[in-house]
């Protein structure tokens, strides 16, 4: 059967008009004319069952603001929409929980929780993001310092498997997590494993008093340094250093908490370090930068290192032209290397290997967030260690084994 009839298929089989027919959306290079957007929890189930007996692939897709990072995929016979699974339909405010579906905005769950004083530990640039698509890529920011990593804020996950079971893990409260967290496994697993239909959440309380501060430029060696000293104080929830032309680093710091500790730090910062009253969204604009690449065209990484190799990890990506950005709360390097074109497979080569040197050399993580669909099509952007590759396998052939959810995308490929 070929792909045009299996969609006709799909079609007849889900009824109406649930499949839409539109103009090319590029997803690493590859053009997907087929969107389908389930209504509800029970219309996603019926969709990746059709889907899955009619034998064709789906990319899982919230707001689209994430899409490029992956591998390219392997096949893609149409986008799987989760914007109609939208809204917040439980806010606990005593219990500072809430329930919301997957395809919600950010920033409409952070309006329904921030006037109860609560706010959503979950720092992605784009307000545009989903839920689902947030937890789907375990999206980080410079607030995961104070907030934690995406996985945190979950309590629970209700989750359809591309068989189209509905499946769920844990529950509104810590304890209703009992035996492996699957929860911990879908956040971060790219959509995959399974689709996100809802989650409950952890949310934060409200800090008293919050302050956005700014360290000048230095060299990258005392700018390291500084930032470290600066992650450790108690008030200091993010903690950036971004490079600045040919001046160094320049620091961008968030304090939030009680009223005194944040003064105290704010006074600690300023006389220590020099620092200066920013922009309250000055902080906003750093987490819009981590998201770029060096315009006109170019590759962006993250490293994870261990905080002892932050310094000599970035003076090697400085020392081969990137533009740098650091989270040292977070032990994070994020890299951007300028291409001449998107066919550059010289810079690409360079850059790869600089990047996969200063992870080596600092026993770190490599991820390539971003780059041209050129870039991806020989190489592997997560570069994932053989150990980790066998048990991502393992995982992909027990929940998704005929490949029908993301094929190609995650790591190795899978």
């Amino acid at each position: 059967m070929s792909d045009g009839d299996a969609l006709e298929r799909l079609g007849n089989e889900l009824g109406g008009d649930a499949l839409e027919w539109h103009e090319p959306v590029h997803v690493d290079g590859v053009g997907v004319r087929t969107t389908l957007r389930p209504s509800g929890g029970e219309a996603l189930a019926d969709a990746l069952r059709a889907i899955a007996s009619c034998g064709l692939a789906a990319l899982p897709r919230g707001a689209g603001t994430h899409c490029g990072l992956g591998n390219p995929p392997r096949r893609a016979d149409l986008l799987l929409s989760t914007e109609r699974l939208s809204g917040v339909d439980a806010f606990e405010p005593a219990e500072g929980v809430c329930h919301a579906a997957a395809g919600t905005p950010l920033a409409a769950l952070r309006a329904a929780v921030t006037g109860e004083g609560w706010e959503l530990p979950l720092d992605v640039p784009d307000d545009a993001a989903t839920l689902g698509g947030a937890l789907a890529v375990a999206a980080v920011g410079p607030r995961a310092q104070g907030y934690g990593p995406a996985r945190d804020a979950v309590l629970g996950l209700e989750v359809v498997l591309a068989t189209g079971e509905r499946t769920r893990c844990g529950g509104r409260v810590v304890k209703n997590v009992t035996g492996y967290d699957l929860a911990k496994l879908y956040t971060g697993s790219l959509g995959s494993l399974g689709v996100i239909e809802a989650a409950w959440l952890r949310l934060r309380p409200a800090p008293e008093s919050v302050r956005a501060v700014e360290v000048p430029p230095a060299r990258l060696s005392v700018a390291c340094e500084r930032g470290l000293a600066a992650a450790r104080r108690s008030s200091v929830r993010a903690c950036a250093l971004i490079s600045q032309d040919s001046r160094g680093l320049r620091g961008v710091l968030e304090l939030a908490g009680d009223a005194p500790s944040v003064e105290r730090d704010a006074r600690w910062l300023a006389d220590e370090l020099g620092a200066e009253a920013a922009a309250p969204a000055a902080l906003d604009a750093i987490g819009r930068a981590q998201r770029g690449a060096p315009e006109p065209c170019g590759l962006r990484f993250r490293l994870a290192v261990l905080p002892s190799a932050l310094a000599a990890s970035a003076s090697r990506l400085a020392a081969a032209g990137a533009s740098l950005l650091l989270y040292p709360g977070l032990n994070l390097v994020y890299a951007g290397f300028a291409l001449e074109g998107p066919e550059d497979e010289p810079g690409v080569e360079r850059a790869f290997g600089t990047a996969l040197e200063a992870a080596r050399a600092s026993s770190g993580a490599l991820l390539c967030e971003l780059a041209p669909p050129a870039a991806k099509r020989e190489r592997d952007v997560f570069a994932p260690d053989p150990d980790a590759l066998r048990l991502l396998r393992s995982l992909k052939a027990q929940f998704d084994p005929n490949g029908v959810l993301n094929p190609g995308r995650f790591a190795g490929r899978l």
